[in-house]
């Protein structure tokens, strides 16, 4: 056991997790709580991280909200006034939008500027912010991108949009060229890129202005094109995500790691 313990214990230490209010970002955050990090659930809705702080502190874990928008410079800025003197162990980049799925040529300028501020450019704002916070004693970037910024998918009609596939894509390069700039200072940078997961908030701009029918062929197409014949639970994010936040993983940075259930495979 304590050889488990100092491979993926993460006691002492303090993560940050955007989008820590609901779906994957909050499975992330309550993991690294019960393996004794203290967390900092950062949502842009307080009621949300709120929730999760709360929950995570009765189950004896260390956990405090933090209202935050990461397409916002002051309140990135903010966020980084919240940990006062404190180093930053852990940032896991998680909060993100999708768009409704749209054709590029229907797509319009608000939702691409939209997309690609909130999942890209928060990111790079988040990062910048927390990098001097990080570099005395090292620590690990997580960012998010999708098997979408992997590779373009149409399955005869919109299942995403560009704006989602060229931020998720930008996430990738971003990520790969923060973990050489900063790797001898033992600040590793990483990307999970995940595939179709359920519990999630992504998909409610999709179910708010399809039809049962277009929801029905939707699933039935994911469905067809993930060899495990399912989507992932937001459970099994976790695994991954405290693999790359802990020391078991002190020696890989800039890498990409898809959780997809072999749909990159195929």
């Amino acid at each position: 056991m304590a050889l488990l313990e100092d491979l993926f214990g993460l006691k002492g230490k303090t993560a940050l997790v955007t989008g820590g209010g609901s779906g994957l970002g909050r499975v992330i955050a309550e993991g690294y709580a019960a393996v004794g990090a203290r967390v900092i659930c950062a949502d842009i809705d307080l009621s949300r991280a709120d929730e999760v702080a709360n929950a995570i502190v009765a189950s004896g874990g260390q956990a405090d909200p933090c209202r935050l928008d990461v397409w916002n410079e002051d309140s990135v800025s903010a966020s980084v006034e919240s940990l006062g003197n404190a180093n930053l162990d852990v940032l896991v980049n998680f909060a993100g939008v999708a768009t409704p799925p749209t054709m590029t040529h229907e797509l319009s300028t608000d939702d691409w500027t939209r997309g690609v501020g909130i999942s890209l450019t928060g990111t790079f704002f988040m990062t910048r912010a927390m990098l001097p916070k990080m570099r005395t004693n090292g620590g690990s970037i997580i960012n998010v991108a999708s098997i979408l910024g992997l590779g373009g998918y149409f399955p005869d009609f919109p299942a995403s949009s560009v704006d989602y596939a060229a931020a998720k894509a930008g996430v990738i390069g971003f990520t790969r060229q923060v973990a050489v700039e900063y790797a001898a200072e033992k600040v590793r940078a990483n990307v999970i890129a995940p595939g179709w997961h359920g519990g999630t908030r992504l998909g409610d701009g999709r179910r708010r202005e399809r039809t049962a029918e277009e929801e029905e062929r939707f699933y039935t197409e994911m469905n067809r094109r993930i060899p495990m014949k399912r989507r992932g639970d937001a459970s099994e994010i976790l695994g991954l995500a405290l693999y790359l936040a802990s020391p078991a993983s002190a020696y890989l940075t800039g890498q990409v790691i898809t959780q997809d259930g072999g749909w990159t495979a195929c």
